[in-house]
């Protein structure tokens, strides 16, 4: 059996009154999609901090890449390979799209962003930005302002900004928010070409492109997982057809 990249046990975060994640345990193995899907309120933004370490859990424990992580604060966790992309697109849109990424690479390697004009010279900056750009099909924009891109084009760059670091997983925060069909598509395909390379924790509400590319997927109701297993096993289940994918069951 694989040793998994990322697991969780009992993870609990309250806020007051509210209990946000509820005993939430779960595997992503090396090289695979997890997807983690429920409604708005679930406890899955809860959850990604947890994992991210910027949200402290009342109590569980979080192991990453064979170490406990559970107390271990943010840069630890990306330097041990951890990387986010977020719900809104978080890109320098005055800055040239080779440029983002530079600065990505540079964060990554320990520098401080003092020296933002240097990341725009430095070859050893740019040689692996403009590989992080053609890994997610942004090559012939890299000179091009983040400003100028279309919506689906800054989420591309943010996922190359996320490789920056040479990351084992990524935690990928609805990266099909406010995409036409065609942009979710090319999303898509650029996740199935990421796939084996990079274990990958996917957040998203567009349930085609979760069935089109999870190899497994847990679903959060009210902060609890109600299930998880393959696409097949999610689709017959009865609770989740009744309390998220609108359903009746059979």
């Amino acid at each position: 059996m694989v040793e998994p990249l990322l697991s969780t046990q009992a993870l609990v975060k309250r806020f007051g009154g509210l209990l946000a994640t509820d005993n939430v345990s779960l595997e992503v193995r090396p090289g695979e999609i997890h997807a983690l899907i429920g409604p708005n309120g679930a406890g899955k933004t809860t959850l990604i901090g947890q994992l991210t370490g910027t949200l402290a859990s009342d109590s569980g424990t979080i192991h990453f890449a064979g170490r406990d992580v559970t107390r271990l604060p943010t840069h630890t966790r990306v330097r041990l390979g951890l990387a986010r992309s977020f719900q809104i697109t978080s890109v320098l849109r005055e800055f040239s799209a080779l440029d983002n990424v530079a600065l990505a690479v540079q964060a990554h390697q320990g520098h401080s962003f003092r020296f933002l004009a240097d990341a725009g010279r430095d070859e050893r900056l740019r040689g692996p930005a403009r590989e992080r750009l053609d890994a997610v099909g942004l090559g012939a924009r890299a000179d091009t302002h983040a400003a100028a891109l279309s919506h689906g084009e800054q989420r591309q760059l943010e996922i190359a900004m996320a490789l920056a670091g040479e990351p084992k997983l990524l935690l990928l925060d609805e990266p099909m928010a406010g995409m036409s069909v065609e942009e979710s598509q090319r999303m898509v395909t650029l996740l199935r070409g990421l796939k084996g390379r990079h274990g990958m924790l996917l957040i998203e509400h567009d349930m085609d492109a979760v069935f089109a590319l999870a190899d497994r997927i847990t679903v959060l109701v009210y902060g609890r997982v109600l299930a998880s297993g393959t696409p097949d096993e999610i689709r017959a289940h009865p609770e989740v057809r009744q309390a998220y994918l609108g359903e009746e069951a059979a």
